[in-house]
């Protein structure tokens, strides 16, 4: 088709205009102030976070800021993160809709390799800590979806419960995997014992060291679960809180889909086939979300709490997004052998941009002080 050049000209004004609007709707939130001082006014920070990436996600510019001021950091990640199973799918076929992974791919430390998802999280988690210069963190080694299933089983009166790992080799497709979730081979941990670790934890350090974990009120329910057992057991604590999964799904078919905002302009989005025929989809769908100059805000569909805002210095904001970008197999952005994932298909689990939307000037907590519920 060819236009002529008044055609022409109104047909770039149309498009600017289209990306003009869109970018007005979404304008950054506005922040009261950086509360730097009153989050680093103690003599430490344990970070516990429910799985490999949390600890990045939620708690990488707390963290730097009291490195900055040469107070310790311990920062413990609880599960292995070993129960996605798009995500290892993906990593050792090369397609989401690939063969579901067994209980041995899914979590396997009896062999040196690393030949398992429990064991790249870990790596994962080791390499986005080298990211921003910091220590590895230390590794409990739940299974995931265990913290959601001890909190159950603690408020249902059998603590001693074990906890299970997954499998999903009975499934014929993660769509339809629910009963693989928390079904594989038993271990040895409960909430008893994931009680008595955290307590060790806590108690190991001093009364003025700042407790920082998930929310009780994220949508996640190992973030959840994770949050309630530490509001509990660090009642005479100051703890942040900070969400990472909004409580409900607001509208969308995924929390995820919406918070961080702006919500992804496509969402759920594993199409593998408009991937392979798009190269540019991906990139425009996590553009619309990733916003470095933006601060990030508590979620607005329940109340959280009073908000406390974070502020980032220049080297952590930058170096924040290269530690997201170590989580390959959530990304999806590595195959398990070197060739199997089609170049077409990577980034195809945070194609919303959901996990690269945390990547911002500031990071938000909820401050709970002693005594406070």
């Amino acid at each position: 088709m060819r236009y002529s050049s008044t055609s022409w000209v109104l047909c770039v004004l149309a498009s600017l205009l289209a990306t003009a609007c869109s970018h007005e709707v979404h304008k950054a939130p506005e922040i009261a102030a950086c509360n730097n001082a009153e989050l680093t006014d103690y003599d430490g920070l344990l970070i516990l976070a429910p799985h490999p990436d949390d600890e990045v996600l939620g708690f990488a510019g707390l963290a730097g800021a009291f490195i900055e001021q040469g107070k310790p950091v311990r920062t413990i990640v609880v599960t292995d993160g070993d129960a996605y199973c798009e995500a290892c799918a993906l990593w050792t076929t090369g397609s989401v809709n690939g063969a579901t992974c067994d209980a041995p791919t899914l979590s396997n430390f009896a062999t040196r390799e690393i030949d398992s998802l429990a064991e790249a999280r870990r790596a994962e988690s080791t390499a986005a800590a080298a990211a921003l210069g910091r220590p590895a963190p230390e590794f409990f080694g739940y299974p995931d979806t265990g913290l959601g299933a001890a909190r159950a089983n603690a408020l249902a009166g059998k603590p001693a419960t074990s906890l299970r790992r997954s499998d999903f080799s009975s499934c014929e497709s993660c769509g339809g995997c629910g009963a693989g979730y928390g079904g594989g081979p038993e271990t040895d941990l409960n909430a008893d014992t994931l009680v008595a670790s955290l307590d060790e934890a806590i108690q190991g350090t001093t009364k003025n060291t700042l407790i920082a974990t998930t929310h009780w009120l994220d949508g996640h329910r190992d973030h959840a679960a994770l949050g309630a057992f530490v509001n509990e057991r660090a009642a005479d604590r100051t703890v942040a809180f900070a969400v990472i999964h909004a409580n409900t799904r607001n509208g969308y078919a995924y929390a995820d889909c919406w918070y961080p905002g702006p919500p992804a302009t496509d969402c759920p989005c594993f199409d593998e086939a408009r991937a392979d025929e798009d190269p540019e989809w991906f990139e425009s769908l996590r553009a619309h979300r990733e916003r470095p100059d933006w601060p990030q805000t508590l979620p607005d569909d329940v109340d959280y709490g009073e908000a406390s805002q974070l502020c980032l210095d220049d080297a952590t904001q930058s170096a924040k997004p290269l530690a997201i970008n170590a989580f390959q197999t959530q990304l999806g952005t590595v195959g398990k052998s070197p060739g199997l994932l089609p170049e077409s298909r990577e980034g195809l689990l945070d194609c919303s941009g959901y996990l690269r939307s945390f990547g911002r000037r500031t990071e938000v907590f909820v401050a709970r002080k002693p005594g406070n519920k």
